[in-house]
C-alpha cells in the first residue's frame, strides 16, 4: 500500500472537492486518549522506535498474528494503557489494565485453531499523565515495559488481563521512548 501524504483530496463528480486525507484524519484521529486510537499510536511509537528512518516510508498493517516484526526478526504485541480516558471529564485515575489473552492469529484466509501468545515480546505502554495539561505527544509522559511473552505462557498461561501492579511483580524491563528499541532487541526471549 502506498503511503498518503495527507494532501490528497476527496473527488465528487470527476473533480477536486478541497476536502483533504489531512482534514479527515484531524476530524476522525485527533482524540489521541480514544483507547483505540491510542493503541495504534503506541503501535506507532514502538516502531518509530525500531525503524526512526524508515517511519515516513511504513504503512501499519492490520490483522497481522502480532502488531511488529523488529529489525532482528522479533515479534512484538503492543499493548496501550493510560491513567486519563477520553470519555470522561475529570481527571479520576483508571485502573490500569492490558490484555494479554492468548489469540487465534489470523493468516488471511482464516483464524488458526488454537488460541496462543503469538509474540516474542510484549511491550506495555502507559501514558502515565495524571492532568489534561501534559500532552500526549510529549515522549516523557510514556513509560515502556518490555516482557518476554515466555514470562507470561510460564507464569499466566491462560489469563486474559492483567493490572500493572501484576505486571511489575514479572519483573519487566521498564524504560523510556528514548532506550526503547535498545531494550527490545536485549531481552532474552
Amino acid at each position: 500500500m502506498e503511503q498518503l501524504t495527507g494532501n490528497e483530496e476527496f473527488i465528487l463528480e470527476g473533480a477536486y472537492t478541497g476536502v483533504t486525507i489531512n482534514d479527515y484524519w484531524r476530524w476522525a484521529y485527533s482524540d489521541l486518549l480514544n483507547n483505540t486510537y491510542r493503541g495504534v499510536m503506541a503501535e506507532f511509537l514502538v516502531f518509530s522506535s525500531l525503524y526512526p528512518t524508515t517511519i515516513k516510508e511504513q504503512v501499519r498493517s492490520d490483522w497481522l498474528p502480532c502488531d511488529i516484526i523488529s529489525p532482528s526478526g522479533r515479534r512484538i504485541e503492543v499493548k496501550s494503557a493510560a491513567y486519563l480516558q477520553s470519555w470522561t471529564d475529570d481527571d479520576l485515575p483508571s485502573k490500569i489494565q492490558y490484555d494479554i489473552a492468548p489469540k487465534c492469529a489470523w493468516d488471511g484466509k482464516v483464524y488458526a485453531s488454537e488460541a496462543k501468545r503469538n509474540c516474542d515480546l510484549y511491550i506495555f505502554c502507559l501514558y502515565t499523565a495524571l492532568t489534561r495539561d501534559k500532552p500526549i505527544l510529549d515522549l516523557d509522559n510514556w513509560e515502556f515495559y518490555v516482557l518476554a511473552a515466555s514470562v507470561l505462557n510460564e507464569k499466566a498461561p491462560t489469563q486474559k488481563t492483567i493490572s500493572l501492579s501484576s505486571l511489575i511483580k514479572l519483573d519487566p524491563t521498564k524504560t523510556s521512548y528514548a532506550n526503547l528499541s535498545k531494550i527490545i532487541e536485549s531481552i532474552k526471549v
